[in-house]
């Protein structure tokens, strides 16, 4: 049995998956700060611990270099870059400016859920909406602040107001005090964004499925007052997918 892996390095973090043919596994996150050892030895141990034959990178730094040619058995190298062939149409007027993991959700979406409408709301460091077609194409999204921008740049940008650092999950109408004014009004600020472009584009395209995902994604789940799927590997679905259709 062999193995394939997606490494995504993100500007915070870094995560690698690995699967069986569409089976996720086993995923793994790398922090330098704690891992007493640089990332391409991290790399080659997985790598040769899981007979790993096929690759795919998607990373948004430019400093992290590793070099798959002193990897033994690797058999297939991909790089997800805006030319890379993908299995969904892409509608994006700017290819080359689109987020590498906002395409590469967005044919997780496709592989999970085949010929729906699906609407992805990646709750990370910003909160991106993206929507995929039922015929299999990338349609665009929208970008906007994610909750701990949200909750810094109030407290950065005013005198006086504190800033929420562990915010309830749970959804209340109105805060009682400054503190829970800001922690409910950015929670139920998102998930209004969320459920308000989701009714928005059901009532343009039909019925959809929604699917969350991101750092964020179980503080939001419970909470959102429409079915949804929370799918926290999306990403890496969609590596794997890709990788799967350049093999």
């Amino acid at each position: 049995m062999f193995t394939k892996l997606s490494i995504d390095i993100g500007n915070s973090t870094t995560k690698l998956a690995l699967f069986d043919e569409q089976i996720l596994l086993q995923t793994f996150r790398f922090d330098p700060k704690i891992e007493n050892l640089d990332f391409q030895s991290f790399v080659e141990q997985i790598c040769k611990r899981y007979s790993v034959r096929k690759l795919i990178l998607s990373s948004v730094r430019t400093d992290v270099i590793l070099n798959f040619g002193i990897i033994p058995n690797l058999e297939t190298v991909s790089e997800l870059n805006h030319q890379t062939r993908i299995p969904i149409q892409n509608s994006y007027q700017s290819p080359e400016t689109l987020g590498k993991d906002r395409i590469a959700a967005a044919v997780g979406a496709a592989v999970l859920f085949p010929k729906k409408n699906c609407m992805i709301a990646d709750a990370g460091t910003a909160l991106t909406l993206d929507y995929v077609s039922a015929s299999g194409s990338y349609l665009g999204g929208t970008i906007s602040p994610g909750l701990t921008m949200r909750f810094k740049a109030l407290h950065d940008y005013t005198q006086k107001l504190p800033y929420v650092s562990t915010p309830s999950d749970e959804r209340v109408l109105i805060g009682v005090d400054t503190y829970s004014a800001i922690e409910h009004g950015v929670v139920n600020g998102i998930l209004a964004e969320i459920e308000s472009a989701a009714k928005r584009f059901s009532d343009k395209f039909g019925e959809i499925t929604l699917i969350l995902t991101g750092g964020d994604t179980f503080f939001f789940e419970k909470n959102i007052k429409i079915n949804t799927f929370a799918v926290p590997d999306l990403v890496h679905i969609g590596l794997n997918g890709i990788l799967d259709y350049n093999a």
